[in-house]
Parts: structure tokens; sequence; C-alpha cells
């Protein structure tokens, strides 16, 4: 009767020890990063996107981006609707290039909210930081 009760409590420790913990995630997520460059000038910026753990096989989209230099007068943000990535390839972080039109200059602080979609997970993605031209200024 030992013997089996050892074994138990063996196999309860060794599934607990494997069970993922309740503070670890595998659930996709997704950040911006904090520069964005402006490709062409008053007309084109680039955000760089980063998404975590998305499944192979999922489609990566960006739903909606929307930004604004605050010191600038308004109407000189950037907007993007729904722009494709394709399938997710698995791996655990993967780079997304989103080219927004509108009126940036490089030099600024930028504020901006959208959502980016692994699937059918929906992430609320919200960032802020500098623009920088092309050449890095």
């Amino acid at each position: 009767m030992k013997l089996t009760s050892v074994a138990a409590l063996a196999a309860i420790g060794a599934a607990l020890a494997f069970a993922p913990s309740a503070g670890s995630s595998t659930a996709p997520t997704a950040s911006v990063e904090n520069i964005a460059t402006v490709i062409i000038g008053n007309t084109a910026t680039d955000f760089e996107f980063n998404v975590y753990d998305c499944p192979a096989g999922a489609e990566m989209v960006v739903l909606e981006w929307e930004a604004e230099q605050p010191a600038r007068p308004p109407g000189n943000g950037v907007a993007v609707g729904t722009v494709p990535f394709g399938e997710s390839t698995g791996e655990q972080t993967q780079h997304l290039t989103l080219t927004a039109f509108g009126g940036f200059v490089a030099g600024e602080r930028w504020v901006g909210s959208g959502t980016v979609a692994c699937g059918d997970v929906l992430i609320s993605v919200t960032g802020s930081g500098t623009t920088k031209s092309l050449n890095g200024v």
C-alpha cells in the first residue's frame, strides 16, 4: 500500500512540475517599437510591430493603426485600415513593418494605437516614441 501511495504522490508531483504555471502564458501578444521611420517626408512612415507566440498558420493582420505627433497641428497624423501580413511561421517573435500614410515629420514624438490580429485573437496595441528619417536623423 505504501508503494502505491508513493507512486501516486510522485505522479502528482510530476504533473504539477510540468503543468503551465498560472503566471506563464503563451497567448499571442503584440507591441510596437518606439522608433518610427519617416520614409517619405509628410507622406509615409514605417512602424515596426512585434507579434509574440502567434501559432504557425494563423493569419497575422494589422486591423487598424492610428498615430499622431502631439506637437503638430491636428490633421497631420497617420492612419491605416486592414493590412494582411500572411500566415505566422510559429516563431516566438515575428516582425511586421507597417507603412502608414499621412503627414509625419522626422524628429518629433508620436503616440499611436490600434489592433493586431493573430488568427481569431485580437490584440490591442498602444505605443509612443520618436520619428527618425531614413538616414537616422
